[in-house]
């Protein structure tokens, strides 16, 4: 590299060649003509001694001048590099501040994650507690069951043959006093059975709701997340087809019963002829009807949810409430009061299947709420909508209970009536056996009693020596003995009743 300094030295060179030049002239033109002429020789050789060190020196000054243009352009090029340099600096710095914030981060969802697998862990514990004690449960309510059975046909075969024993002894009046205390009898067990009955069916559908939630909840802890990453990805169709199986989902969970407390994908007309065809109409008591729609579009939160940019992802959560809006004012134009085959339904349901697209909209916009219900629509989300479905689920079986209740009423009254068609034929056994008794003791007085009767007769007969191969009870012959003056032979003298 040529020093900085060169064009100085060479421009001094240049002025003292000049001078020299000048000096020379002056000399020249002082001295004499024949040191002129010597001077001239040799001024000629100088000249052209100094001719060529001006060419040398000029040479010198071009590469000189070209090494300075090439030093100019290497600091241009080293200060573009110094710059290009600080720039990838601060880019660094950016990318190791951000490198330091998503350290920060993956630190925070590792911990997330180990609690999550805690909780799933004591899930699974608690799940099999839960499991453990329903069993145990179940076995108990078993167990009391046999024992009520047991106790109750004891009971029911010691009240009988108390009963048949008190009808055989006693009369008609005893038989009808009886009535009284036996049908509160009936009614307080007819109001054991019908109370255990009850305890018992909430009960075991309490357990086994229980049971089966918990196994599904463990069941579905991974398989949810990974169905709602690939369900928020796909095309709007799909993510319809993704919200009607988890409402459908959520119906099995409730303990709904498909086609007979909720029907799906039915097809409707309405007068004009147009088709409707709902993802899942409710059906309550009484012959109402609720429709939930689940088609609800969600491109715009999950791209929302996959932004870094806080500003672009404030825009993908408007563009999803405005959808939702839109989605809601399209349903509004819907009316299902028309449909051939629905009880004119008051409320539809409109079910967005993920919880955080449902809380995030309503936090943005807190009216969305209420400009729905204003059109007979109720937003809904899994949560919520789990607690309708087992609400309803509930006033199914109050009304299965009501109804069986009255069944074993029913039966109950029969029941009764049939005790009250055996006493009377008791009743009558009881008339019966008196008159078999009262002709039994007629002929027992013709036969033991009054002069002449045939017992004594008979024993006259043995007494004169007949040798007869069996002889006469002592108790007959004693009844025979005991004669009353006045009683004619044959008279009909009954001994008293039984009954007193």
């Amino acid at each position: 590299m040529i020093p900085s300094d060169t064009p100085s030295l060479l421009f001094a060179l240049l002025l003292a060649l000049t001078a020299t030049v000048v000096g020379v002239v002056l000399a020249l033109r002082l001295g004499s003509r024949a040191g002129f002429e010597r001077g001239r020789q040799s001024r000629d050789v100088e000249v052209a001694t100094l001719a060529g060190d001006r060419e040398a020196l000029r040479h010198e000054l071009q590469q000189a001048e070209s090494a300075v243009e090439r030093s100019r352009s290497l600091a241009d090029d080293l200060r573009r590099q110094v710059e290009r340099l600080g720039s990838e600096r601060s880019a660094f710095q950016v990318r190791s501040e951000r490198v330091t914030t998503l350290e920060s981060e993956l630190a925070e969802l590792r911990g997330q994650h180990a609690q999550a697998m805690q909780a799933v862990a004591e899930l699974r514990a608690r799940n099999e507690e839960q499991q453990q004690a329903a069993t145990a449960r179940l076995r108990d309510l078993e167990s009391a069951r046999e024992r009520m059975k047991s106790e109750f046909q004891a009971l029911a075969s010691e009240i009988l043959e108390d009963k048949a024993r008190r009808f055989s002894e006693r009369n008609n009046e005893q038989l009808g006093s009886l009535l009284n205390p036996l049908r509160e009898q009936i009614g307080d067990f007819r109001k054991i059975v019908s109370d255990a009955y009850e305890k018992e069916s909430l009960a075991r559908v309490a357990l086994q709701s229980e049971v089966q939630q918990l196994r599904e909840l463990n069941l579905s802890l991974n398989a949810e997340a990974r169905n709602l990453t690939r369900a928020l990805s796909a095309d709007s169709r799909s993510q319809g087809y993704w919200g009607e199986l988890k409402l459908e989902r959520l119906l099995e969970m409730a303990g709904l019963e498909k086609g007979h407390q909720y029907i799906t994908q039915e097809s409707f007309r309405d007068g004009e002829g147009d088709l409707y065809r709902p993802d899942a109409v409710l059906k309550l008591p009484g012959g109402r009807d609720i429709v939930v729609d689940a088609k609800v579009a969600l491109t715009d939160y999950q791209r929302a949810c996959a932004c870094e940019d806080d500003a672009e992802r404030d825009r993908h959560l408007g563009q999803h409430v405005a959808a939702l809006r839109r989605h809601i004012t399209q349903l509004g134009q819907k009316d299902y009061s028309r449909l051939d085959g629905l009880s004119a339904p008051d409320l539809v349901f409109m079910f967005v299947p993920v919880e955080g697209a449902f809380l995030e909209a309503l936090r943005r916009d807190p009216a969305l709420y209420d400009d729905a219900h204003r059109r007979r629509i109720i937003l809904v989300g899994p949560s919520n909508l789990l607690a309708s479905l087992r609400l309803v689920a509930q006033i199914w079986r109050t009304e299965d209970q009501n109804r069986n209740a009255q069944l074993i009423a029913d039966k109950a009254g029969a029941m009764y009536d049939k005790f009250v068609g055996f006493v009377d034929d008791l009743s009558k056994l009881g008339d019966h056996l008196d008159r078999a008794m009262r002709a039994q003791q007629q002929a027992l007085g013709k036969l033991a009693r009054g002069r002449g009767n045939l017992v004594r007769r008979a024993e006259e007969l043995r007494q004169l020596g007949v040798a007869p191969g069996k002889q006469l009870p002592a108790s007959l012959l004693d009844q025979s003995d005991s004669r009353e003056p006045g009683n004619e032979e044959g008279a009909d003298i009954s001994a008293p009743s039984s009954n007193g």
